[in-house]
């Protein structure tokens, strides 16, 4: 398409080169040409007339490139034989200029407003096609993902089915814990929507909130502090899976229960160096909750997940009606 818009130009304009051009610090490149030999695709800032377009971001119209002042020593007007040039910028998405979209001539011309219309016309279809086409790299590249996710989700899914199988866990213990796989999946879903920026991940807060939304208006108390931590799409599905365990038996047992009308419920946070220091805190929890079942099935998640998946430590004590659940997890592993 890049060729088709400098062939386009060069026949709307009658010059013998029309050239799209992309400028970095050092050289400009060109992504589309006509008129210049085949072999010629960018040139030093010493050869470049479109290095002004991108630095002043607007167009740049010369007649006579011999008699400016600024341009008239530039190794484009003797080599390449450079002398009349009309650029216009070309800019992305978020109206960075990326570089020039220009007609040359061989000898001296008055550019004239309906050059420049037509050939603002014609940057306007490149820089539409670039974000087009910038458009759907991110979308491969977001279904991708999609695909690798769904297919993690598949393998965690197929173990805890299996686990749940040999642990005795009955089918509502099962559904609760897909139902909250789906919760964390929600938060990390790609948008597949032009109109909707892709999501790379959530917040722990989000992530706390969405698991313990079902118990906000039931009476019982909970709240959640620390400074919000960004966790990636991978640690979100683990710390997903190992916060729904404890809130489940928190409902079951301790202070999401509705077993004792003072039991609350506190999460908070801070960051020790690199790790990120955790306690999950119950107070009023029934007897049953201070006696942690090591071999249960939700306490082997837990470890799998905390410990196993994320590399964390996770330290559990309970007693006198209080359950805490010590966790320290890198940040490292956190943003992944």
């Amino acid at each position: 398409m890049f060729d088709r818009a400098s062939r386009l130009a060069s026949r709307i304009l009658e010059t013998p080169i029309a050239l799209l051009s992309l400028v970095d610090t050092e050289r400009q490149f060109f992504k589309s040409a006509t008129g210049l030999p085949d072999d010629l695709t960018g040139t030093p800032l010493s050869h470049s007339f479109c290095q002004y377009v991108v630095s002043g971001q607007s167009p740049l119209a010369v007649s006579d490139a011999r008699q400016h002042p600024l341009l008239r020593t530039n190794g484009a007007v003797a080599d390449l034989e450079v002398i009349a040039y009309l650029g216009v910028p070309v800019r992305s998405e978020d109206g960075a200029v990326l570089g020039s979209f220009c007609a040359i001539d061989h000898k001296p011309r008055d550019w004239t407003d309906a050059d420049l219309a037509d050939l603002t016309d014609l940057a306007a279809i490149v820089e539409t096609e670039v974000a087009l086409r910038r458009a759907v790299s991110e979308r491969q590249l977001l279904v991708s993902e999609l695909n690798h996710r769904v297919k993690n989700l598949f393998s965690v899914v197929g173990g805890i089915v299996r686990v749940s199988r040999a642990t005795g866990e009955d089918a509502r213990a099962l559904s609760d814990r897909l139902e909250g796989l789906s919760r964390a999946h929600a938060l990390i879903g790609p948008a597949i929507h032009a109109d909707k920026p892709a999501e790379t991940g959530t917040g722990l807060n989000v992530l706390l909130e969405t698991l313990l939304a079902p118990w906000a208006t039931s009476g019982t108390r909970w709240a959640i502090a620390g400074d919000d931590i960004a966790v990636g799409p991978r640690a979100t599905t683990s710390l997903t899976l190992a916060f729904h365990e404890l809130a489940t038996n928190a409902a079951k047992y301790g202070a999401l229960s509705g077993h004792d009308a003072d039991a609350t419920l506190m999460i908070d946070w801070t960051v020790e160096g690199t790790d990120l220091v955790l306690r999950w805190r119950e107070t009023g929890t029934c007897p049953a909750a201070d006696t942690p079942a090591p071999g249960g099935f939700g306490t082997q998640l837990v470890g799998l997940t905390l410990t196993g998946q994320l590399g964390g430590t996770v330290e559990t004590t309970a007693g006198d009606g209080i359950l805490n659940h010590d966790v320290r997890l890198s940040l490292d592993a956190l943003s992944r």
